[in-house]
């Protein structure tokens, strides 16, 4: 277990053709295995994949003889100590502590470790109870303590409000020919219920997850970010990635996923497989959309400042079977 104390603030392949030698020429290059599909046929042989500072997808293997498989598919590698089984596992121990409050827990595929954040204001009884969790793991749990608390972001994207509070509107969604705003249920649940900007709530989950759909009064169409990036896609987060959240408070920020699959708990509720990034928001930034250019990531649940945490917009899908706008 390694403990580390940070400083918070408050709220494609390449192909190539034959190289012609005089008379003769050597054959193409093979086109390399596409990441996702080495990453499956590794099966549990694996600690997952990220993306690395130069943009490229990395696939981790367990050993030597993997790595080799891999380079020759052309897929970038590298060997770690722990499988991805392994670091959920460790994962799901701390999970069922049933969620502490001011504390979070989740994977950082890039070093191959579940991340354990706690705050000063972990009640101090937990947080032993966590911390003596993360000792059994050695280095496969990384303890990272902060200043402060987390919050969910939701105050009293484009703006979205009840009369009572204000979040932000994540991404613009049908369903059986109906406009819908898909957000975040926190709002639904603590800012004292819909309409929102006159829609109607029709379905949100909060706690456990963190998703609210509601009609889309304005009745517009495409899903586009106010900064005019057209989402044409929902996809999963992957650590390393580049990503923006846009909210009404803090405008559009930038930052990179540090941690999937995390658990996420802050104000007497937990909500589970989020994903943190180092993009700054703020109070009323909640349900505003993450996104890596046209790919729709996730819908903001809250944070300490300078982390923030999403809802995948995956999981979101699956619940209410909604689509982008045609």
């Amino acid at each position: 277990m390694r403990l580390t104390r940070s400083r918070l603030g408050v709220l494609g392949v390449a192909s190539f053709g034959a190289l012609a030698l005089g008379m003769s020429a050597l054959p193409a290059a093979t086109a390399a295995m596409d990441p996702a599909a080495m990453l499956s046929s590794l099966g549990s042989a694996t600690g997952g994949q990220y993306i690395d500072d130069a943009g490229n997808t990395v696939v981790t293997v367990l050993n030597g003889a993997d790595a080799a498989k891999v380079r020759s598919a052309g897929v970038t590698t590298k060997v770690v100590r722990h499988s991805l089984d392994q670091l959920t596992g460790a994962k799901q121990r701390l999970d069922a502590t049933g969620g502490v409050q001011n504390a979070g827990w989740g994977l950082d595929i890039a070093r191959n470790q579940v991340v354990l954040d706690v705050y000063d204001a972990t009640p101090a009884a937990q947080r032993t109870q966590l911390l003596d969790t993360a000792k059994q793991y050695g280095d496969m749990v990384r303890v990272e303590q902060h200043a402060g608390a987390m919050s969910l972001f939701i105050k009293g994207g484009d703006e979205i409000t009840n009369g009572r509070g204000y979040c932000s509107n994540g991404f613009n969604v049908e369903k059986d020919g109906k406009k819908l705003i898909l957000s975040a249920g926190h709002c639904e649940k603590l800012g004292g219920g819909g309409p929102w900007n006159d829609g109607k709530t029709v379905d949100f989950k909060f706690p456990d997850e963190d998703n609210m759909l509601a009609e889309n009064a304005s009745g517009e169409g495409p899903s586009e970010i106010n900064d005019g990036t057209k989402i044409t896609e929902f996809a999963d987060a992957t650590v390393g990635e580049q990503m923006k959240r846009a909210g009404r408070t803090s405008g559009v920020t930038s930052g990179k996923v540090t941690k999937v699959d995390y658990t996420f708990s802050a104000e007497g509720y937990t909500v589970y497989h989020e994903f943190c990034t180092t993009a700054k928001s703020a109070g009323g930034d909640s349900g505003g959309p993450a996104y890596d250019g046209g790919k729709g990531l996730g819908t903001l649940s809250g944070g300490d400042g300078s982390t923030s945490c999403f809802f995948p917009t995956t999981l979101s899908v699956k619940r209410y079977g909604v689509t982008l706008p045609k």
